[in-house]
């Protein structure tokens, strides 16, 4: 081990200025790759650990719902780094959450609604759960403390998160003889112990998700694929609808398991692909991914391995797509073609090596990666190197936002990089009918012209849409994209009235308006004259509401009066009717100030109340026209959650006893 870390701390010392290098003749740098980019290396030290007696382990990444800025989240033994990636080439950082009780070697890490969850060896750790908003407004280099702490276990080895159910498995705990531990997260501020499952001994790792593959049993269903080591049961299924009974289903071995370690679903969630860590250091093989069919969660099919070339252990892997993102150790991140998974098939495309030292059987190089971020990028630790962003290239598209203003054909440009299972053809789903699409045979690699002909046929709007490239199997490597046609606006927006005299005590002015139908921003107008011959304040918006600053220097007993109009690209709507108000000052004695924190705001599906002081107990959410949409009660710590997501968009009004908050449904 000594020899290891001593080869790491010196190649830390090389590479810490190894940025943005292209893979180029199979190198970047001083790292072998095979259509992988070097954005940016951050070492140990960059995130205030000790590159002589700490190292990473798992990552995961973020996404701000409120800047838009990528985070990695980075398990370093001393705690967990937060890094701000939106500009990949370089990163910043913010800062470390602080571990509950020491340092560990093992750190495992997800997200659940702009919360982190947390787990560690470290004896007495439990789960930790930090909310994520605070990185955007955070003072780089700063120390954070957990927000909320589930102590129903001590040390535990991984943790996996299914959003639908709102159920958190961790595994490898001092709990249910170390197997599934089964936490209820739907208030991530108050995680409860939701059931467990111990008969089939030690879990390392799992995947827990509410089942939607093809066993038309368990439709529905909350199902576990759990891989137990080293125990001999394999890869376990175990039914977890109901917590407190779970049902095994079936489980598996296969010839010279050593320690079944980790696996995760393909595309379809019929095929589970699994890593086994001790293969190649027992049996002496090169490094092998595991293929189990699924198709019948009650009877488990093992389909064999594909065998790389390579001699390293294999740790971590992802699915994305087709494509198949491993972190092997010394041998660093693989990505393979999982398309023709169905006949035992996985097809290697492209790699970066994060420790070219040599690909020996050895735990040290890259724990795990995370290739899920909307820019592209994948993240990838290396024990002791920090962190690696890197950029593949497989399929790319010359734009994914495409917008047209009377525009009747356009081209989009392709690349293939990499050898996919050609021949494919190309399609688009998502867009209404009325263009053609006309797009070559993709027989190679290289680049394509995708022309998108008679635009001004389809009905104006912004649709979500899926490029697919289909092979003759009939499975498709897809990419989204996002094509906004405009239409013409004639419907002027409708404004919500605000109140005839509106109160100078301490909130935010809030404007709201409906829709207009085609529109993709807006401006809004304030004005001292009812004609608007002078604006006294203007502001483009793309969302259908605006909030006034509370020192906007209204002057009391002055009328003013807003108005608002529509555009896209194309076309400018009429200018809604005029809004009028006037304002009075209030006294601070007759200010009140809300007590609570309520976020995300605006918020589309749920929103979090924290703090309230004084424990009334009952939430009440009005419209604007003062009816009761949605009764809530606090928790005895004042926190509750709101699920938003049946309410239509638009303004309300939370209150709790005498203190109340404007919301912004979105």
């Amino acid at each position: 081990m000594k020899k290891i870390l001593f080869g790491a701390a010196l190649l830390s010392s090389l590479f810490t200025q190894a940025q943005t290098t292209p893979c180029v003749a199979g190198m970047a740098g001083i790292y072998p790759c095979d259509h992988v980019d070097l954005l940016a290396h951050v070492t140990l030290a960059d995130m205030n650990a000790n590159p002589n007696s700490d190292n990473t382990n798992d990552i995961w990444g973020w996404v701000s719902p409120v800047t838009g800025k990528e985070y990695a989240l980075v398990g370093v033994s001393n705690g967990l780094a937060c890094v701000d990636i939106s500009n990949p080439e370089f990163p910043v950082y913010i800062g470390t959450v602080q571990p509950h009780g020491g340092n560990s070697l093992w750190r495992d890490v997800e997200t659940y609604n702009n919360y982190a969850f947390i787990v560690s060896e470290a004896s007495g750790h439990g789960l930790q759960v930090f909310d994520l908003l605070q990185l955007d407004t955070a003072t780089p280099g700063s120390t954070f403390t957990e927000t909320a702490y589930y102590g129903g276990f001590g040390h535990c080895h991984t943790l996996n998160i299914d959003p639908v159910s709102h159920l958190l498995v961790a595994m490898g705990t001092d709990t249910f003889n170390g197997g599934l531990h089964l936490v209820d997260i739907t208030n991530p501020l108050q995680p409860v112990l939701a059931g467990g499952y111990a008969d089939a001994g030690y879990t390392h790792d799992g995947y827990i998700v509410t089942y939607t593959g093809p066993d038309p049993t368990h439709q529905g269903d909350v199902i576990v694929v759990a891989c137990n080591g080293n125990s001999g049961w394999g890869l376990v299924t175990v039914n977890v609808t109901d917590p407190t009974d779970c049902i095994l289903l079936d489980n598996l071995g296969y010839a010279q398991l050593g320690y079944t370690h980790q696996g995760w679903f393909t595309k379809d969630n019929r095929y589970f692909l699994v890593d086994d860590e001790l293969d190649e250091q027992n049996a002496g093989v090169p490094t092998r991914t595991h293929m189990f069919d699924l198709n019948d969660l009650d009877n488990l099919v093992y389909m064999g391995f594909y065998q790389s070339t390579n001699s390293s252990i294999d740790h971590n892997l992802y699915t994305k797509d087709h494509f198949v993102y491993e972190s092997n150790y010394r041998s660093g991140v693989r990505i393979l073609d999982a398309i023709r998974v169905n006949e035992g098939i996985l097809n290697p495309v492209a790699f970066f090596d994060l420790l070219p030292l040599n690909d020996l059987p050895q735990f040290s190089g890259t724990w795990s990666n995370y290739p899920y971020l909307p820019s592209g990028v994948n993240i990838a630790t290396s024990m002791y190197d920090g962190f690696f962003i890197l950029r593949p290239h497989l399929i790319e598209l010359s734009q994914y936002n495409l917008d047209y203003c009377n525009v009747n054909t356009d081209t989009l440009q392709m690349k293939v990089s990499v050898e996919l299972d050609f021949p494919l053809e190309v399609s688009i789903s998502g867009l209404p009918a009325g263009y053609v699409l006309n797009a070559p045979t993709i027989s190679s690699t290289g680049n394509y012209n995708i022309i998108l002909d008679n635009l001004m046929n389809v009905s104006g709007g912004s649709y979500a849409c899926t490029l697919h490239l289909t092979n003759a199997a009939g499975n498709s490597y897809d990419q989204a994209l996002s094509i906004t046609l405009a239409q013409p606006l004639t419907v002027a927006p409708s404004l919500v009235p605000v109140p005839n005299v509106i109160l100078g005590n301490g909130a935010d002015y809030l404007f709201n308006w409906n829709m207009s139908p085609g529109a993709t921003y807006f401006v809004f107008e304030l004005s001292t004259d009812a004609n608007f011959g002078s604006i006294i304040y203007s502001s483009t918006i793309p969302t259908n509401w605006i909030s006034l600053p509370s020192d906007f220097n209204f002057q009391e007993g002055v009328t003013y009066y807003w108005h608002v109009t529509a555009f896209n690209d194309c076309y400018t709507s009429p200018t809604s009717s005029a809004g009028s108000f006037s304002w009075q000052i209030v006294g601070l004695e007759e200010q009140v100030k809300p007590s609570f924190k309520l976020y995300p705001n605006p918020a589309n599906h749920e929103v979090y109340i924290q703090n309230f002081q004084d424990n009334d107990g009952r939430i009440t959410v009005f419209d604007l026209h003062g009816r009761v949409v949605l009764v809530e009660r606090l928790t005895a710590s004042g926190n509750a959650r709101l699920d938003v997501s049946q309410l239509a968009n638009g303004l309300y009004e939370i209150r709790i006893g005498t203190q109340h908050q404007k919301l912004m449904v979105n």
